[in-house]
């Protein structure tokens, strides 16, 4: 049984998050760079965040140490920060006539027809920078004080629909 397999790119962010922490942190850690507390508290939480999209695609629960919801927020906030500039880097290594376009605003699928491969560095950054935006809004709701739906509450209504219907469809064929 599958969760919110439309949230399949924040799982995959997320696990692709964690995996580029476990393989760069280190050796960061080892020139002094970053601290190893630092590097520690990135890697636990975003152990969990990517744990937590894991089971919003597949309804899979992972037993990982508690993490709160404002560290994944902290976190998450970081990421963002970087990813912003991560885009601004790819915005100004572009050939002059895309920069100066990324700059205006244009439209990124007009961009894309103009520029094609030129444009490919700035769409994926631009597209992770989303993804992280989007786990960190996810994540606002969970906090009691947004006054919005979170994510659990859809995965859980989602596992209850879809264990409904299959004990709809077991009730059927056993009649």
């Amino acid at each position: 049984m599958t969760g919110l397999t439309r949230c399949a790119p924040l799982a995959r962010e997320a696990a692709a998050s964690l995996q580029r922490r476990e393989e760069l942190y280190p050796a960061l850690v080892e020139k002094g760079t970053l601290s190893a507390e630092k590097a520690a508290w990135e890697i636990r939480v975003w152990t969990a965040i990517a744990a937590d999209w894991h089971w919003v695609v597949t309804m899979e629960r992972r037993d990982v140490p508690k993490v709160w919801t404002c560290e994944k927020i902290e976190a998450l906030e970081d990421s963002v920060k970087r990813a912003n500039r991560a885009l601004l880097k790819a915005i100004d290594e572009a050939p002059g006539e895309l920069r100066r376009q990324c700059q205006e605003g244009e439209c990124l699928h007009d961009l894309l027809d103009r520029h094609g491969d030129d444009f490919a560095p700035i769409l994926a950054a631009h597209h992770q920078r989303d993804r992280f935006i989007d786990m960190l809004d996810w994540y606002r709701r969970e906090r009691p004080c947004s006054g919005q739906v979170p994510i659990s509450f859809y995965v859980e209504t989602n596992f209850a629909l879809k264990e409904r219907a299959r004990l709809d469809r077991e009730a059927r064929e056993a009649a």
